[in-house]
């Protein structure tokens, strides 16, 4: 079974460069990419990820306000 993952980043360099890395990873399906904490939000709802790599400093919400939005 794959891992389910979402790379979070306002940076389009910096979700490549998880993109590349995890790429090697054949335990990896990568369900998305997002360029901030509203889209994070949407997506995680459609895609239910294992595993979510989360920029802590983006603009308008940031990486603890989005792990907020999710709730306990």
């Amino acid at each position: 079974m794959k891992i389910k993952t979402i790379i979070v980043d306002d940076e389009p360099l910096a979700r490549e460069r998880v993109r590349t890395l995890l790429a090697a990873e054949p335990d990896i399906e990568l369900v998305a990419e997002c360029a901030s904490g509203a889209e994070a939000l949407e997506a995680m709802k459609r895609g239910r990820p294992d595993l979510l790599f989360l920029d802590v400093q983006m603009p308008e919400m940031d990486g603890f306000q989005v792990l907020r939005a999710l709730g306990p």
